[in-house]
């Protein structure tokens, strides 16, 4: 059956949710959301760790955080639904000169930005986190309003309130391939039946390249794998930790309900859409995890609470954001490197002001765009987890 909507949005993760949100709340109603799977955030998004911090490289990337977390505090006000956002902090480690040379670099930019960030000396740490073990710890940046949030509550929350205001949203969905008419979006084409439609959104995540693909546009995201632990009951860690990430090994972990999540972004990980979490990957873990938390040593790992999800990542680690010059009304929001929770809700109203309005008016995200790959002018960040 042929249909038609003013703005289709590929993606039912948090991304499109958030898109879908925010058009409408400025009063745009026919939204569409198109979602693949037969359930949504089905990839990413719920198998995210849920972490927001400010705690970056880049000025915009920092905006777009304190941007979001601002969002998230008000976020049963704006959606009706508690996002369970905690906010425990982030406390990165430093155990080589190098490592205390980058964090107080980053620290300087972060602080210029308005974050609360504070450099903590080796003592400090240890009276944070009497746990753990730092004779070996030079110091480490510590922001109190770093925190987490619950990924599936962010996607249903602006999900819900989306519908609400008017957007619909349809799963088992696919975009096949779009129709094009002197160099401008008119619809696509999906296995249900064709959509006609002057605005698209590219907000496939892992597969937000082969959507542009389909109209000969180069959108550089690979797929990869990330893995996590999360132990059985563990109550040698308080609640209120805060994420901890270890920069020797590239190793991080907080609280997860009554357990501790682990993470750890292997570098060898190869480009895949393949979310089946590998065994192996525990020992690996646990290696990297216990000489900086000698108590883990009594924690009981059970697989069922283990999973792989997929980052979408970009050449220079920050998202693809905005209209793509060759095709008119197709515009993209893909490529997050593993931070699409913690801006969503400023990438939703980036895009949603970019097609009513025509430019982003909260935020200055024009560093994001596409044609900076053209250009030369990547950003480049570094405080990747």
């Amino acid at each position: 059956m042929n249909k038609r909507a003013e703005v289709v949005i590929i993606g039912g993760g948090v991304i499109g949710c958030s898109i879908a949100y925010f058009l409408t709340r400025h009063g745009c109603r026919d939204v569409l959301v198109i979602e693949r799977e037969n359930f949504q955030g089905k990839h990413s998004t719920g198998r995210s760790a849920g972490g927001v911090r400010q705690q970056f490289a880049t000025p915009v990337n920092i905006r777009m955080s304190r941007f979001s977390i601002d969002f998230f505090k008000h976020f049963e006000e704006h959606t009706g639904q508690d996002p369970e956002y905690r906010s425990y902090g982030y406390l990165f480690i430093a155990t080589e000169p190098a490592h205390v040379d980058y964090l107080q670099q980053n620290l300087r930019v972060q602080q210029a930005e308005g974050v609360p960030v504070e450099f903590l000396t080796r003592e400090e740490i240890a009276k944070l986190v009497p746990q753990l073990y730092v004779e070996d710890v030079l110091g480490g940046t510590y922001c109190p309003t770093d925190g987490f949030v619950d990924p599936y509550s962010i996607m249903q929350g602006f999900n819900r309130r989306a519908r609400q205001q008017g957007a619909r949203i349809e799963l088992e969905t696919e975009a096949l391939d779009f129709t094009v008419e002197h160099g401008r979006i008119t619809g696509v084409v999906t296995n249900q039946g064709h959509i006609a439609t002057p605005v698209v959104v590219n907000a496939a995540g892992a597969w937000a390249h082969l959507v542009g693909r389909k109209l000969g546009v180069d959108i550089p995201i690979r797929p990869t794998k990330r893995q996590i632990v999360t132990t059985e009951r563990f109550d040698e860690l308080p609640r209120e930790l805060p994420m901890l990430v270890d920069m020797g090994t590239g190793c991080y972990m907080r609280k997860e309900g009554d357990g501790v999540m682990l993470g750890w972004a292997d570098p060898n990980e190869p480009e895949s859409f393949d979310t089946t979490f590998n065994p192996d990957f525990i020992d690996a873990i646990i290696e990297r995890a216990l000489p900086r938390m000698p108590c883990l040593e009594n924690a009981s790992i059970n697989l069922r609470r283990c999973w792989g999800g997929l980052y979408d990542i970009s050449p220079d680690h920050h998202a693809i954001v905005g209209p793509v010059p060759q095709v008119e009304g197709f515009y993209v929001c893909a490529g997050f490197s593993g931070h699409g929770i913690m801006h969503s809700p400023a990438m939703g109203i980036a895009i949603a002001e970019m097609i009513l309005f025509g430019e982003s008016r909260t935020l200055d995200v024009s560093p994001l765009s596409i044609e900076r790959f053209t250009t030369g002018n990547l950003l480049h960040e570094t405080a990747v987890i």
